[in-house]
């Protein structure tokens, strides 16, 4: 209210003068010569509950230019002021550290990280609440359907199975190829994944591993059936495998840690094909989006600055070192997993060919396996507008090229 009451003493301080003076100069011109004879020219500005119409009569082409620049510029300053601004701004992600510290990484983590958003947001009086949860996707999602999120970090099952639950969200911002892991006990004898059948794998079901681990299946002319599939989150299945109490475990780059302590790690994902990986995004509720663009348009503005700063190879040792301070795993995995040759392919932030289709073969994936009840169109989901804002106004329209369904360059700029 204080706000409005600002704006409206404002308005009507610029109304009383401006009018009371282009009234005047309007009277003075009327008697002169013009290039506009015989024509009645009509502008009309509004705000804060008020309408001013100025009937503007032979008035002179650099006297109008002016007197309209005026206004507009006015009017955008008010409009601006008025723009609605969420008190908080609730993100809720899954919790992928090995140690205290919540962590998930890519751009959203570095912003969390180096509290980027609180930056952003604190000086315009809007706080940043961050959410971890062990639970992963399903806990995400739980937390999207009871309206306590507006914003997360999902994986691709995961944000799937909300969008075709109902949950209305919007997919804004792109992560891209992150490469799954077998880690098999020693003694196991398993090479590869062919030599699965009949084993106990562990998979955290409802994430995005469930999908990659299927996929990898599926090339090898395998399904779930054929073996026995333990549903177990990141930390309980390393801690079983470390144990012995198991024969593998598929999951993400902290498997690499087990490395020489009776644990191989037999296949990466990302040695499979960029479409055995796995993809992951940054959604909002529609609800906050339609209520706040340009908030939402400030968050994936930092979210592309530091796609950027992670695709450069120069930034790969600080980034990695950053990663593994907040994560606990170590920073040579991370590096590991940083291969200089992807690091503008796992970076991009478009919605192009190569990440709408994988999550539209996902989705297909995921009703064929009975993990959704229906399937739904990713080009409706997908909301490129921010990210492609983002691009431009950052001048990076031609850095990031499209990729297609195989993760080719479809151009190169």
């Amino acid at each position: 209210m204080h706000l409005m009451n600002n704006v409206g003493a404002k308005y009507a301080f610029w109304r009383e003068r401006h009018v009371a003076t282009a009234l005047s100069q309007f009277t003075h011109y009327s008697a002169k010569k013009s290039i506009y004879p015989r024509k009645d020219f009509l502008f009309s500005v509004k705000g804060n509950n008020v309408e001013d119409m100025i009937v503007m009569r032979k008035l002179p082409l650099g006297k109008f230019v002016l007197m309209v620049a005026a206004l507009l510029s006015i009017s955008a300053v008010a409009r601006s002021e008025t723009t609605p601004l969420p008190k908080e701004i609730r993100i809720g992600v899954p919790d992928q550290s090995a140690g205290s510290k919540p962590f998930i990484g890519g751009p959203l983590g570095l912003a969390h990280i180096q509290h980027q958003l609180e930056d952003v947001f604190a000086p315009q009086g809007v706080t940043v609440k961050w959410s971890f949860f062990k639970g992963a996707g399903p806990a995400v999602n739980e937390a999207l359907a009871n309206q306590q999120l507006d914003f997360a970090y999902l994986g691709d099952l995961a944000a799937i199975i909300g969008r075709a639950s109902g949950l209305p969200t919007r997919f804004l911002f792109g992560h891209r190829g992150s490469s799954s892991y077998l880690a098999v006990n020693s003694q196991s004898g398993i090479k590869q994944i062919a030599d699965l059948k009949g084993k106990r794998v562990a998979v955290y079901r409802g994430t995005a591993d469930q999908l990659a681990f299927d996929r990898a299946l599926k090339g090898a002319g395998l399904s779930e059936r054929d073996m026995q599939v333990i549903n177990l989150d990141w930390t309980s299945g390393k801690a079983a495998l470390a144990a012995g109490r198991g024969d593998a475990v598929w999951g993400g780059v902290s498997l690499l840690a087990l490395r020489g302590k009776g644990v191989d790690v037999v296949v990466k994902s990302r040695d499979l094909s960029w479409e055995n990986t796995t993809q992951a995004g940054f959604i909002g509720t529609a609800a906050f989006i339609e209520s706040y663009p340009q908030a939402t348009q400030q968050i994936i503005d930092v979210l592309v600055k530091n796609a950027l700063w992670t695709s450069e190879e120069e930034h790969r040792e600080n980034y990695a070192k950053t990663l593994s301070a907040q994560s606990a795993i170590p920073q040579v995995l991370f590096l590991e997993e940083l291969n200089p040759a992807d690091l503008k392919f796992i970076s991009s932030p478009r919605l192009d060919t190569f990440l709408q289709d994988s999550f539209q073969r996902s989705v297909e994936q995921a009703k064929n396996g009975n993990l959704i009840r229906r399937d739904f169109a990713v080009d409706q989901w997908f909301d490129n507008r921010f990210v492609e804002q983002a691009l431009q106004s950052q001048q990076l329209e031609k850095y990031w090229p499209a990729y297609n369904a195989r993760g080719d360059q479809e151009n190169a700029g």
